[in-house]
């Protein structure tokens, strides 16, 4: 605004000037008015709206509008229905509104309108709402030549891209890794964002450490590619049975061995028992014949 001092200069210049200063503080005015006041919020949070009010006049009328639609608002005659935005709240004897469970939708321009005794004054507010990205994450998947990686973070507004940092990338004309795309995915009913990108390393220049990613101002855990992995032993059905079945075999043959041979010694003692038995006969019957020859020598004519 214009001082005292310089006002009185121009007037004592004549009436042009003076009108050429009335001019040049109307525009500074309205200029002033027509600043828009900028709110933040994040999604399921709450922010409060404080509509800018002269404390030394009368309000008559208060409506909190977006765009021409009725939100809330109080009026000094009449009673105000509730309002259309369920998740505004008015404070009691101000012009302060209280929005709660704030969505990505509830980003735009808003409106404050005051009537007073004598004059109607508009202030806008632009309401800005985000919504922070998860932590990133980053998997692998190598071979011998070369590990792609993809790091993905989730739920955040506005569509962020993944960046990569890479140590030592900046000083190098041909880095050993390519980024082989970098997406940003919206959800029609929530506005949210997931974004992801893959990277392709090249692994025929070694290991690469302390690598991460992120998103917006979330950064992921350090990782390294290409690294030289110790692959655990793997022990498949097969390696494993293969011995069971050779000490099986070899139970068996002892088994089979030691029968064979029990048997074998049975039918020799089988054998010699029946010869010693046979002889034991025939002395036998050689015996009794001799008895019996001298009575029949007797008994004859």
């Amino acid at each position: 605004m214009a001082s005292s001092s310089t006002i009185r200069y121009f007037l004592n210049q004549g009436p042009s000037l003076w009108l050429l200063v009335l001019v040049w503080t109307v525009i500074f005015s309205l200029t002033e008015s027509a600043i828009t006041i900028q709110l933040k919020g994040e999604a399921g949070g709450n922010v409060t709206f404080k509509c800018p009010v002269d404390n030394k006049r009368t309000v008559s009328w208060f409506y909190f509008q977006r765009g021409d639609v009725f939100l809330n608002g109080c009026h000094a005659s009449r009673t105000i229905p509730n309002p259309i935005l369920e998740n505004t709240r008015l404070e009691p004897n101000s012009t302060h509104v209280h929005m709660f469970r704030l969505n990505i939708s509830d980003s735009g321009m808003y409106r404050c309108i005051i009537q007073y005794n004598d004059i109607i004054t508009e202030d806008k507010i632009q309401l800005t709402v985000t919504a922070p990205y998860s932590k990133p994450t980053a998997t692998k998947s190598c071979d011998d030549v070369r590990c792609l990686v993809t790091c993905a973070s989730y739920g955040g507004y506005p569509g962020i891209k993944v960046e990569w940092i890479i140590p030592g990338s900046r000083n190098t004309n041909s880095p050993p890794w390519k980024v082989e795309n970098n997406t940003q995915v919206s959800h029609q009913s929530t506005m949210l964002v997931d974004s992801s990108s893959t990277v392709n390393f090249n692994c025929s220049n070694g290991e690469l450490k302390n690598l991460s990613c992120s998103v917006g101002n979330v950064t992921s855990d350090l990782f390294s590619v290409c690294n030289p992995e110790v692959k655990p032993n793997s022990y498949t059905p097969l390696k494993i049975a293969a011995p069971c079945v050779v000490l099986l075999l070899i139970v068996i043959a002892v088994v089979l061995c030691c029968w064979h041979k029990k048997g074998q010694t049975g039918k020799d003692c089988r054998e010699n028992g029946n010869k010693e038995e046979l002889k034991y006969l025939k002395e036998l019957c050689k015996k009794e014949g001799e008895k019996e020859d001298p009575v029949d020598d007797f008994n004859a004519p």
